[in-house]
């Protein structure tokens, strides 16, 4: 850990620093790997270039940024160092991006076509019947997400650290995806299972604490090495802080502006996507509210009309500012944990920074 007299000499890692640095080093690593596909064949090169393109697109690194904060935070070393173990939580995040748009059937991510997206138009004129041509370019996307996961492992194996702290980052990096697939198992068969009903704050521990807070923020001080103590607090500040993403992701997911996120906001109401927020409006709404809600949630062809009065029921039930305010709770309880964290001032302040940043976004 840094000695109290370093503190004025230190400064904290802006995140458009960090996000500078992972695709300084990811891009490259991008473009090497579509030369190296060329030679078997130039259709394994443009699926690593429709990977690059999707990566380019947006993004704002947080994850990396998170393990990189946590590193500096607890060791003197430079943060060049352990740049390839933040650069694979990227990976990882695009992976599950990647997968996560499969099942949730959607063809745009970042504002742009996501891999299925893209090749669905790829193979347009090869492929005329519709399901055959969305099966094969779901196929694409999966195998693009396994590439993701493989050389994320890879990049951990590079990092300068200790051997016993690249194998712990590994099994950091495997519990995370360990528990990312059983939380997006619960959230996808959450939409028909009526017999073991959705547990949404289980769900989101599981699927977005688990790899986009929690092992990003241990890695890090894992590789610092950090006292079992921090790490133990940082874990529940990774789980915490997790949990509020998601329910605010929540919210985005119904009611932000498409032009603004990058992805549809009605998919979440046609594919009736049972989250904390609805949950809350089955709790709070009327009979009347209710009867019409279950009219037209979930309903692939809702027309948009239909959505918007979804929208509207969850407003005029109160369900969206009970999230919110849940939301504004969490907010609280992390910041309070951060300051408990045996770290210099401007680390608390970077790391109440990050809080801010993620749960009062709009994207």
């Amino acid at each position: 850990m840094k000695q109290a007299a370093q503190a004025s000499l230190v400064t904290a890692l802006h995140p458009a620093d960090s996000k500078q640095k992972i695709d300084a080093f990811l891009t490259p690593l991008f473009e090497l790997k579509a030369e190296q596909a060329l030679s078997m064949d130039p259709a394994y090169s443009h699926l690593w270039q429709s990977i690059n393109h999707l990566y380019q697109a947006g993004g704002k690194r947080l994850r990396s940024y998170m393990t990189l904060l946590t590193f500096s935070a607890y060791s003197s070393e430079p943060i060049e160092s352990i740049i390839p173990s933040a650069a694979a939580q990227e990976l990882i995040h695009l992976a599950m991006l990647i997968h996560d748009d499969i099942i949730d059937r959607d063809d745009i991510r970042y504002g742009i076509e996501n891999i299925s997206g893209s090749y669905l138009s790829t193979y347009a004129p090869h492929i005329t019947d519709e399901a055959e041509r969305r099966h094969y370019a779901e196929s694409a996307a999966i195998l693009a997400g396994d590439l993701l996961i493989s050389e994320a492992f890879i990049l951990i194996a590079e990092t300068q650290a200790p051997s016993s702290a690249i194998v712990s980052a590994q099994r950091l990096l495997a519990q995370a995806i360990f528990n990312v697939v059983g939380g997006e198992l619960l959230d996808t068969e959450a939409s028909f299972n009526t017999i073991n009903p959705a547990k949404p704050l289980l769900i989101a521990q599981q699927k977005t604490a688990s790899y986009s807070f929690v092992s990003p923020l241990i890695m890090g001080a894992t590789l610092a090495g950090a006292s079992l103590e921090e790490r133990n607090q940082l874990k529940t500040l990774g789980e915490e802080l997790g949990v509020a993403f998601q329910l605010r992701d929540d919210i985005i997911g119904i009611f932000g502006d498409s032009t603004v996120t990058g992805k549809s906001t009605d998919g979440d109401i046609r594919e009736g996507k049972r989250t904390l927020l609805i949950e809350e409006f089955q709790q709070r709404a009327s009979d009347e509210q209710r009867a019409q809600f279950d009219q037209l949630f979930g309903q692939h062809d809702l027309s948009d009309e239909g959505v918007e009065t979804v929208r509207s029921l969850l407003v005029e039930s109160g369900a969206k500012e009970a999230i919110e305010q849940i939301v504004e709770g969490y907010h609280h309880k992390t910041v309070g944990i951060v300051n408990s964290l045996h770290v210099e001032p401007w680390a608390k302040e970077a790391f109440q920074t990050l809080i801010a940043l993620c749960l009062k976004r709009d994207k």
